[in-house]
């Protein structure tokens, strides 16, 4: 029996994943990406199943290629009532901005209404962070024809995704930008993603996707040299003509700052999540926030205001520790570039291992 990768099960032409980034992937950067050659991925977890039922359309409706829904698999806590003395460092940011603070109606959609969407909807490929599905809801997508792939940050989850019949593992080492995926402890404690792969790999027989700091040819290289199928790049895509990111992101992005100028912090949403230190990481970083996703519906307001102000320092700037290395191409050239990286790249590697290795051939 032929065995077929990843990457010819969804007919890619690069072994690349185009990460969900929820609040900045939409229809138009999945169409764009999954036209290029990559599999586009649209971030849904904070968008509601109507939102997402209409996203769905319009992506089948531009694009004949494969791409990704991805959801969080959360409690979205409608009866949860925070503390109005725990609120105080909020409203103290929200005065200072001249914005009101109103408790949402919700402070996310609901899983299984937005799960029900999927299961509709029928997208190729669906993939799930934060949590884990049961075998029945595994089962439930297969019956539809959809492709399962689950989110680990340690070899225990990628061995618990395994368990329950996920098609494949994505990866994520502790250099990813944006949330940890985290769902066997609050990930704090990240793995790089050369040892996870190579931990992972060898644990589980499905497909790996390798995740984190990944952002050119050579990068995409090294990880399927450690035995990953595909990868799966967000902060690369940042830079990128077709990514709709508010303007003081961008410009933030654009001074190409080095890796450790990115953090880890949970006071934007409640989870660990890295990007790029700002006033508000500084100023709030040691507060006690709520949970995902409270802490993240209780700072929306304020960060949409941000955006609009132009005012990076109350913004939740999502990037990986591959940051200094973000390019400014669309989609479609970054396919072409990356092409031309990886061809190169394998060249230098077949180069290196050319020569004649002695290691135990006589001698001392």
């Amino acid at each position: 029996m032929l065995h077929h990768t990843l990457v010819e099960k969804l007919e890619l032409a690069l072994p690349v994943i185009q990460a969900p980034m929820a609040g900045i992937s939409n229809a138009e950067m999945v169409i764009a990406a999954s036209n290029a050659g990559f599999l586009g991925s649209l971030g849904a977890g904070m968008m509601s199943p109507e939102e997402i039922e209409a996203s769905l359309h319009q992506i089948k409706s531009e694009t004949t290629s494969a791409f990704n829904v991805n959801l969080f698999i959360i409690d979205h806590l409608p009866s949860y009532y925070p503390d109005p003395q725990d609120t105080l460092f909020l409203r103290h940011v929200y005065e200072r901005l001249e914005l009101d603070f109103i408790l949402p109606n919700q402070y996310a959609p609901s899983f299984q209404e937005q799960f029900e969407v999927l299961l509709h909807a029928k997208p190729p490929v669906a993939s799930f962070t934060f949590g884990i599905l049961t075998q029945e809801q595994v089962s439930m997508l297969h019956a539809q024809g959809i492709f399962v792939c689950g989110t680990a940050t340690t070899s225990a989850e990628a061995r618990a995704w395994a368990d329950v019949g996920a098609d494949a593992v994505c990866a994520q080492g502790i250099e990813a930008g944006g949330h940890r995926g985290s769902f066997l402890s609050d990930g704090g404690n990240g793995v790089g993603l050369l040892p996870l792969v190579r931990e992972i790999v060898k644990d589980i027989s499905i497909p790996v996707i390798a995740a984190g700091g990944i952002m050119d040819g050579e990068g995409i290289v090294a990880a399927i040299s450690l035995g990953a199928e595909a990868v799966q790049m967000g902060t690369a895509f940042l830079g990128c003509s077709d990514t709709a990111l508010a303007p003081a992101y961008r410009k933030a992005l654009e001074q190409h700052l080095p890796a450790e100028s990115t953090v880890l912090t949970n006071v934007f949403s409640g989870r660990l999540a890295r990007g790029i230190c700002n006033q508000f990481i500084e100023e709030y970083g040691s507060s006690q926030p709520f949970p995902y996703p409270v802490q993240n519906a209780l700072t929306q307001a304020l960060r949409k205001k941000a955006a609009r102000d132009g005012n990076a320092e109350n913004m939740s700037l999502w990037a990986g520790q591959g940051l200094r290395l973000i390019r400014n191409n669309s989609f479609k050239e970054m396919a072409h570039i990356l092409q031309d990286e990886i061809y190169s790249a394998v060249e230098k590697v077949n180069i290196a291992l050319s020569v004649e290795m002695r290691c135990g051939r006589g001698g001392s």
